[in-house]
């Protein structure tokens, strides 16, 4: 398990399971168009290890995926409502999203636990409609042992020279090591 394992497996939970449909992405360019509206992004925000052994490679890590959901509203024709439905529709999303990634199995089972969830919500009125930006910081804690990190790629060893001192009278021993083919 890795920090792109944790990524790809949350962009499958999300596709086709919230609003954005299979309008997720990762990883893409930043900038959207607001016809794809809504939709999501996902990137890998950031990945800690915590050692936790003494000469063997056994982490505690922690992924931070940052996920961004986009929407685009529009005032209606009588009131000034753009803002409010799009920060109802982010609201929205964020649970999909949290209830997506829960459910999960594939994650969930991969994972030790959630170790925390952070959203924010922006609404930018500057333009003829009102984008909407859900940013969620979703932090997932699991282990990471040897069989994370082997093989282990090294030059390849035509010979070994070893001498070994036995006491007199012993008999010598013959070793001989072939590493090839």
């Amino acid at each position: 398990m890795d920090s792109i394992e944790v990524r790809n497996l949350a962009v499958i939970a999300l596709k086709d399971n919230t609003d954005a449909e299979d309008r997720v992405y990762s990883p893409r360019d930043w900038p959207t168009r607001s016809d794809l509206f809504p939709l999501i992004l996902i990137q890998t925000h950031s990945d800690d290890k915590k050692g936790i052994d003494r000469n063997v490679p056994k982490f505690n890590t922690t992924t931070t995926l940052r996920i961004t959901a986009r929407v685009e509203e529009f005032d209606g024709e009588s009131n000034e409502d753009g803002a409010m439905n799009a920060e109802v529709k982010l609201e929205e999303l964020q649970e999909q999203i949290l209830k997506s990634l829960i459910n999960s199995y594939e994650l969930t089972r991969r994972i030790e636990k959630y170790s925390s969830v952070s959203s924010r919500v922006d609404i930018d009125s500057s333009g003829e409609g009102h984008i909407g930006q859900l940013l969620m910081l979703v932090s997932v804690e699991y282990f990471q042992g040897p069989d994370d990190f082997y093989p282990v790629i090294s030059d390849d060893r035509k010979e070994v020279d070893m001498t070994l001192v036995i006491p007199d009278g012993t008999t010598q021993p013959k070793v001989k090591i072939n590493f090839e083919g």
